[in-house]
């Protein structure tokens, strides 16, 4: 009953860390009512990309030290108190970027890396399937945040008020199911291994350069996918809609994703993913669209999206086992965290420069084909990879 406990608690624990991939929902407002640029909201929702992952490094350590339960709490407070400083803020972009940013960041890094790993040591013959429902937590949240979101700026909530629901509702409910998060009695046992050696394989450079191609392209999208919208006019509602489809797309993205690398080379699917991923993005700038066309490759882009964080996760602890899964991923994450700076960074900077985001989504398929192709050499070259401890 406990591995399955443990397993429920960290999806939920995902479900509420996650929802800052609903931040474009958030944008219109922190730029109409407090005079935010693109670039601004686009250097916050970056941050908290960039910081959390490089949290994990840390936060590995500690792992090995701590308990699940007490990474929980620290997860809590730190996103409890971030959210809080923002909802207070009034307005002040360096307290939103500090608090949102910053502090919401780091608790993100140890709710992830806690809910991520300890689940799997209970399952380690369903490395994919459980990696995944755990990581499809934190793709879903945006469709529970975004609704939550539309429905008190319906009612005239402003939108730091409701950063302020959402720091003290989300963080209680991280810190009550941190109480069910348990690793087994028998750790999985495996040789640590030797950050050095990791570093020199060219297996770990291919997961640290893959995940950030295939997630700069996403994080670009994500964070502006609204404002694309508003672009061709398309009702507000269906742009909520549009966010939430993505979200739920990203969810159903994960569970896939892992399922299937349980049964085919992971390299394989990767390459599937991101070649998915950067198509439906070349059409999210090539088409002239339509409401359906928006929802359509909104869930396209979020289904490949969301194989980025069930399928490096699942072929690191292939490659270097799984008691080092939170020793070596968090490095991995480093890709991931570049990204969430100069992704959404890019996009909004290009569209404050040439009023368009066209040439942003270019840029972003081509670094999604890029991501693609590195893994389709890997299958071709059929390169040894690093033996499984």
């Amino acid at each position: 009953m406990q591995k399955f406990l443990t397993v429920l608690s960290a999806f939920f624990i995902m479900l509420c860390l996650g929802g800052v991939y609903a931040w474009s929902v958030f944008v219109p407002g922190l730029m109409t009512e407090y005079n935010f640029s693109s670039f601004q909201t686009q250097l916050i929702f970056g941050s908290i990309i960039a910081v959390f992952p490089t949290t994990m490094l840390l936060a590995g350590i500690l792992e090995k030290k701590l308990k699940p339960v007490t990474m929980g709490m620290i997860s809590a407070a730190l996103f409890t108190t971030g959210y809080l400083m923002a909802g207070f803020s009034n307005g002040n972009f360096w307290m939103v970027l500090f608090g949102i940013g910053i502090l919401s960041g780091v608790g993100t890094g140890f709710g992830y890396l806690v809910s991520l790993t300890t689940p799997v040591k209970w399952f380690p013959k369903k490395k994919g399937l459980i990696t995944g429902i755990a990581a499809a937590g934190f793709g879903l949240a945006a469709v529970v945040l975004s609704f939550l979101a539309e429905t008190l700026l319906d009612q005239g909530r402003d939108v730091l008020h409701i950063f302020t629901k959402v720091g003290l509702g989300y963080g209680l409910v991280i810190f009550l199911l941190s109480f069910f998060l348990k690793a087994p009695s028998s750790a999985v046992s495996g040789h640590r291994v030797d950050v050095r050696y990791f570093f020199k394989s060219k297996s770990f450079v291919k997961l640290l350069f893959g995940i950030f191609f295939g997630t700069f392209a996403g994080l670009l999208v994500i964070g502006s996918l609204s404002p694309i919208g508003e672009v061709y006019y398309i009702d507000s509602h269906v742009l909520v809609v549009g966010v939430s489809v993505f979200a739920v797309a990203n969810f159903l993205g994960r569970l896939s994703w892992g399922m299937v690398s349980d049964y085919l080379n992971t390299e394989i699917v990767i390459f599937s993913a991101l070649t998915l991923q950067a198509v439906s993005i070349f059409l999210l700038g090539f088409l002239n669209l339509t409401e359906l066309s928006y929802i359509v490759l909104s869930a396209m882009i979020g289904f490949g999206f969301g194989a980025n964080f069930v399928l490096f996760a699942k072929e690191t602890s292939h490659l270097y086992g799984i008691a080092n899964l939170g020793i070596v991923y968090p490095y991995v994450l480093l890709g991931y965290a570049v990204a969430g700076i100069v992704g959404p960074v890019t996009g909004g900077v290009l569209y404050d420069i040439t009023g368009s985001f066209n040439t942003a989504i270019y840029i972003a398929a081509f670094m999604s084909m890029m991501g693609a192709i590195l893994f389709l050499f890997r299958v071709k070259s059929s390169s040894n990879s690093t033996k499984s401890l």
